[in-house]
């Protein structure tokens, strides 16, 4: 989990990326496309707070931002989430619910009835596999 710092470096980052995009619009040729260095910039901060959250904030294509993170949205295989089913059997709410989301926006929810059991491994990991 990132911290404090973490977020308010991540939020100066897309502040001067912002700004580098504004002065490429006052500046560019008609139609011209953006360069590619702003686009690496752009798809380092979307693998850092989310390709949705960064096309928004600086208004470039969310298809385009999400095509340039690849087919995992920008994960690479070494993020991993380890979850301790036996955790999450002893600190299940009363309703027996999970839910999974991602920087996407996609999400999943999972519901159990009284002595219902599911594979959270592999519900995870058909989760993640999930093309965008």
């Amino acid at each position: 989990m990132g911290t404090e710092s973490d977020t308010g470096r991540a939020r100066a980052k897309l502040g001067r990326v912002r700004q580098r995009i504004e002065v490429w619009r006052r500046t560019r040729a008609k139609r011209s496309p953006m360069p590619p260095a702003l686009w690496t910039a752009a798809t380092e901060l979307a693998r850092e707070l989310g390709a949705y959250r960064v096309a928004q904030e600086l208004g470039v294509g969310y298809g385009s931002l999400k095509d340039r993170l690849g087919a995992n949205g920008g994960r690479g295989p070494g993020e991993f989430v380890e979850v301790d089913g036996a955790l999450l059997l002893s600190a299940a709410p009363a309703r027996n619910e999970v839910e999974l989301s991602d920087a996407r926006g996609m999400k999943v929810v999972i519901r159990l009835g009284e002595g219902q059991a599911v594979d959270v491994a592999a519900v995870l990991a058909a989760f993640r596999t999930v093309p965008a």
